[in-house]
């Protein structure tokens, strides 16, 4: 099942992530992507990286993934993955997608913490 927005052809999907980790927090806004490879992942304090993908074409959203890396010297880690399906709350406020989410890696249990809303923006 897919998810589509009001009838305004300019309203398209925001995800917006609020990422923290030690203290400080960072803002991911992530637009409907065709293929989630195309999506990068966000550094979050050398110690973390986040990566958020809307999948779905245009104003359809066909799912949601969230994703949590532990980095090490060698390489990341994956230590979270959400995977959220529509139906999806969609309107021009800010809405939560997810709650408050916390995430704990690494040797001495590092805490990365997240949540996600949804809003219909114009673009």
């Amino acid at each position: 099942m897919a998810c589509l927005l009001s009838t305004n052809s300019q309203a398209k999907p925001l995800l917006r992530c609020y990422v923290s980790y030690a203290g400080s927090m960072q803002t991911i806004e992530s637009q409907i992507v065709p293929d989630p490879y195309d999506v990068k992942t966000t550094d979050i304090g050398e110690r973390f990286t986040f990566k958020a993908v809307m999948v779905g074409k245009e104003q359809q959203i066909d799912y949601i993934k969230l994703y949590a890396y532990f980095q090490t010297r060698r390489s990341d880690i994956p230590v979270h993955q959400a995977t959220y399906r529509p139906p999806f709350k969609i309107s021009s406020k800010e809405s939560p997608l997810t709650p408050q989410n916390s995430v704990y890696a690494g040797d001495v249990e590092r805490e990365l913490q997240y949540r996600c809303t949804l809003q219909e923006v114009q673009q």
